[in-house]
């Protein structure tokens, strides 16, 4: 990697979808990148009971009820539950009703499961890039436990920038967030705006003023486009306008906005709003969000190609 010319693989909010996570660390040698950086929501959001009746297995997936009659099928189709971003969970009917009544063992079951799956992805990541050049840099987003951090932080190749100021060469510095303003679901790290500017503020302090400074930070900048998503009504439904269009509303954070328009990175990374894939430019900042299918197991991403401290090119990316 030269210290005039980079190329970032950026891709965000694959809640869990264990093939979006192996196609994110295969884009590092597809497009022949020097980083790729995972910015947030890399976990799942809900658990399937696989259940256990001795000679057969019975599971839902995709509202459909299937019969499982063998040990390949079993593995199939639970590697196919992980691949939509879910958690398979073999149980019996008994145990999982008692589970399903008590929301502290739920919440146990639930931690247990997606630490388990981040320490394997964790594996597959180091045995991938132990012997590559990539950098991959993998960060929690608002929907993320912070039981997952002591993982990520564990691994001697895969870094978590989140609240850190990272080099990516000797000229090129990342300031990185994984944090959201506060969303109607109340998210483990949904904070206030204040905070936000805080943390954003104390991380400037370290960053040397010399270097070209990007920002990776999970929630887009407020009104830019890039944050739109569902107006909700009171019943956390979206509403609907005249003629049955779905209105939309600006989402994002206002201090991530205030701070672009101040400091002016060279370019800002985000994700979040799943339905908002573009970019937008503040000032003299280009803005991405590359927008999230993991449900459909595609890879939404953006590739960007930085030369002699400009972007030089860059091009959205799906598969």
């Amino acid at each position: 990697m030269s210290n005039d010319r980079i190329r970032i693989f950026f891709a965000s909010d694959i809640h869990g979808s264990e093939v979006c996570f192996k196609k994110f660390l295969n884009a590092g040698e597809f497009y022949k990148c020097d980083v790729i950086i995972l910015g947030g929501d890399i976990t799942g959001k809900f658990i399937v009971p696989v259940y256990d009746f001795g000679d057969y297995y019975v599971c839902k997936v995709g509202g459909r009820e299937e019969v499982l009659k063998s040990k390949e099928e079993l593995e199939r189709t639970l590697q196919k539950i992980r691949d939509l971003g879910s958690y398979p969970y073999l149980t019996n009917r008994e145990l999982w009703d008692n589970i399903v009544k008590d929301s502290s063992k739920m919440e146990e079951v639930f931690n247990k499961l997606v630490i388990e799956s981040v320490e394997r992805w964790i594996k597959y990541a180091e045995a991938k890039l132990s012997n590559k050049k990539v950098k991959c840099y993998i960060m929690p987003g608002n929907d993320d436990s912070y039981s997952i951090d002591s993982v990520l932080d564990s691994s001697n190749v895969i870094v978590n920038p989140n609240e850190k100021i990272i080099h990516l060469t000797d000229k090129v510095q990342m300031l990185s967030l994984g944090y959201s303003n506060i969303t109607p679901w109340k998210c483990p790290r949904d904070i206030p705006e204040e905070e936000i500017e805080e943390k954003i503020a104390r991380l400037m302090n370290k960053v040397d003023r010399n270097s070209i400074l990007l920002y990776c930070i999970h929630v887009p900048p407020y009104d830019s486009g890039i944050d739109s998503a569902p107006e909700l009504d009171e019943n956390m439904k979206p509403r609907v306008g005249p003629g049955g269009q779905l209105m939309v509303k600006p989402v994002g954070s206002k201090a991530v906005r205030k701070s672009i328009e101040i400091h002016q990175p060279l370019l800002s990374l985000h994700g979040h709003i799943h339905e908002a894939r573009g970019f937008s430019k503040i000032g003299k900042t280009l803005c991405f969000n590359p927008g999230s299918e993991y449900h459909e197991g595609i890879l939404r991403g953006v590739l960007i190609q930085l030369e002699k401290n400009k972007i030089r090119d860059f091009i959205f990316t799906s598969g």
